[in-house]
């Protein structure tokens, strides 16, 4: 499924400003992940970013997030080896194309 979203940002995007990130490195660093896709597009990047007033701010503004099923940390119940399979079969050919696109 990424790579049909991929293959769109492709083809307006040029190969050299589209960055790819891994999400466990934006959250590991996310000042130097959003500075890197800023470099990209060419534009400045941020200078002293208060990463704890950012996630505050975005507490502030979305007070209701993690009611929506997702989760900040990605700590989830465990699935069960059926729905597990399934998923592995299901996402193995579009990762296959992703990773031919990467």
């Amino acid at each position: 499924m990424y790579a049909l979203q991929l293959k769109q940002c492709m083809a307006s995007i040029p190969r050299d400003r589209l960055v790819i990130l891994e999400s466990a490195k934006l959250r590991a660093d996310p000042v130097t992940n959003i500075n890197k896709v800023l470099r990209a597009a060419g534009l400045r990047e941020f200078e002293n970013v208060d990463v704890d007033a950012a996630w505050a701010a975005f507490h502030a503004a979305y007070p209701d997030f993690e009611q929506t099923g997702w989760r900040e940390n990605g700590e989830y119940e465990p699935m069960s080896e059926e729905m597990e399979t399934f998923f592995d079969d299901f996402y193995k050919p579009l990762n296959e194309e992703l990773f031919e696109l990467l």
